[in-house]
């Protein structure tokens, strides 16, 4: 409770009653004008000034009760509570039936959590002045807090019965009935704000969702009709229906009321929105459903149709097709969301990861430079792009691509992602110390990074370096995913480097039998049984990697 005094008030809180030719000490017109003076101070939330210039006035004034009702008042506002407490009493003390210092102690007490003492001096005001609307405000307010919603409720009938229905009340009521687990009486609380009150939508989308809560399904339904019936645009009250509808499986019923308001033209497009994305998140939760992907699908359409030059309709649709694992579509309105709403980094991601899995690394590069352009240091962006290049074998360029990802704000994951690929990038390149530091720095944002441990340790044994470095990271890479067919050729690799053809021979076998062995484990198997001199075995392994993979033509010579 913060009071804007005005100076009329002021002297009434300081005397009684304003002075009229009154004879004024030097003393007391100084303690006048502090007072004036720390008022104004604390009217401006400038509260230590304020509390200066009233302890100031006290010292001048000190029989004032009113100075101390504003110092009370002053050190509630900087939260010192103990010294509000002490000019809150000395207030009450000097006036024990002045209404207003009586609430400010209470307000005092009830800010330190002093329960007892807050229900005490309401009870007190009360004495004074029986049936006074905020003493009982504030009473049935503190009950409440307190955890006595029975005591408070009874407050709140009183207050009824004194001012009449007032929704404000009813919704107090109908709070503390849900507390106290008795719905009936909830609701009730709610029909009689329906009663004074039939046009509020609000109250009649809350009246259908409680109903809904406790299971009374047509009853939510009558009030959420009621509310479309006055307001047949409004969102909340639609979507609130529509989820009744797919709570009932009764998915047509829910496409076609969502789908008829998205495709309404007096209705704002980011109204429609709302509404599509509350069906998206419902296919998200249960992807399976054929039927409420259908008519999400519908309303995805007719959404995108209606809104033409919406960016986010599309972006939306996106989302959706690539949920749904319709590809194409999910490009052709990512497209259209990025000519429509170049700024929205969430297209041109989504846009660039399908473009990446679909191997189409040409278009990623093409799209990637306008993406650049319209959202420019976006890492994940710049990241696709660069690992694009990579896999064009354009090593220089994603290297550079690289290197603005790791530059760009990012969380740590994704940073170290970033970092992985690009000491994949820098070891192609042959750039083997800054590969190395790449690599170490990805580590160092996520210890976890299976992907960078397992091509850290491929490379180390390539190069055959630090090979003990390179079987820690390998195994712990395979602690992560033991069923990586390529981080298990990785561990058999280091051991063939390490010379432990054993090991080497297992692992690599085990990468086999995953049956998602890429050629070069295949080529790594017959160099295996060539150090283990069985070459009839390596001959074996060399031709199946051979017919996998017909460019690695020096198998030939090996082979022959």
């Amino acid at each position: 409770m913060k009071y804007i005094i005005n100076l009329f008030f002021i002297f009434l809180l300081l005397f009684g009653k304003p002075l009229i030719a009154q004879v004024q000490t030097e003393q007391e017109l100084l303690g006048r004008a502090s007072y004036i003076q720390g008022m104004e101070a604390f009217e401006n939330e400038e509260y230590e000034k304020a509390s200066e210039l009233l302890l100031e006035a006290k010292r001048n004034l000190p029989e004032a009760s009113g100075i101390s009702y504003a110092l009370a008042d002053t050190y509630l506002m900087m939260n010192d509570l103990p010294n509000a407490a002490f000019y809150g009493k000395e207030a009450v003390n000097s006036e024990p039936d002045n209404k207003w210092y009586r609430l400010k102690l209470a307000q005092i007490y009830r800010s330190a959590g002093q329960n007892e003492a807050t229900l005490d001096e309401l009870n007190t005001l009360l004495d004074y002045h029986p049936n006074d609307f905020d003493a009982l405000i504030m009473l049935a307010d503190t009950y409440k807090d307190y955890g006595q919603f029975v005591k408070s409720n009874q407050t709140l009938d009183q207050i009824l019965k004194l001012r009449g229905s007032d929704i404000s009340l009813l919704l107090l009521k109908f709070r503390n009935y849900e507390a106290l687990l008795v719905p009936d009486s909830a609701v009730v609380q709610l029909e009689k704000i329906r009663q004074i009150d039939p046009d509020n939508l609000e109250m009649l989308n809350l009246l259908g969702e409680y109903y809904l809560r406790t299971g009374n399904s047509d009853q939510a339904k009558e009030a959420l009709g009621d509310a479309l019936e006055r307001n047949a645009r409004d969102p909340q009250s639609l979507i609130n229906l529509a989820g009744i509808y797919l709570d009932e499986q009764k998915w047509d019923s829910a496409g076609t009321l969502l789908g008829n308001f998205v495709s309404d033209p007096l209705i704002e497009a980011e109204k429609k929105l709302n509404v599509a994305q509350f069906l998206y998140s419902r296919v998200q939760n249960d992807p399976q459903n054929i039927q409420l992907r259908i008519e999400t699908e519908r309303v995805m359409d007719a959404f995108s149709e209606s809104e033409s030059d919406f960016g986010p309709a599309f972006t939306l649709s996106g989302q959706f097709y690539v949920q749904t694992a319709q590809l194409e579509k999910a490009l052709e309105k990512l497209e259209k969301a990025n000519e429509l709403l170049p700024q929205d980094e969430i297209a041109w991601r989504q846009r660039l990861q399908l473009l990446l899995q679909q191997q189409k690394y040409e278009e990623v590069t093409q799209v990637g430079e306008k993406a650049d352009v319209s959202v420019p240091d976006d890492a994940f962006i710049q990241f696709f792009v660069g690992s694009a290049y990579m896999l064009l074998n354009e090593n220089e360029k994603a290297e550079e691509w690289l290197v603005k990802a790791s530059r760009a704000p990012a969380r740590r994951p994704f940073k170290s992602a970033v970092y992985s690929t690009l000491g994949d990038a820098r070891a192609n390149l042959g750039k083997h110390e800054s590969s190395d530091e790449a690599y170490e720095l990805a580590l160092r944002y996520d210890p976890e990074n299976d992907n960078a441990m397992n091509n850290y340790a491929y490379n180390l044994s390539v190069r055959e370096e630090n090979l003990e470095r390179a079987k820690e990271l390998a195994l712990k890479a395979i602690e992560v995913a033991p069923e990586n067919a390529a981080y298990l050729d990785t561990v058999g690799w280091v051991y063939f480097k390490l010379q432990d053809y054993d090991r080497a021979q297992r692992f690599i076998k085990a990468s086999i039998d995953t049956g998602a062995a890429s050629a070069e484990v295949l080529e790594h198997m017959g160099d295996v049984y060539e150090k283990l001199d069985n070459l009839e075995e390596a001959r074996k392994w060399w031709r199946q990697a051979l017919e996998q993979d017909s460019s690695r033509t020096y198998l030939k010579e090996k082979i022959n």
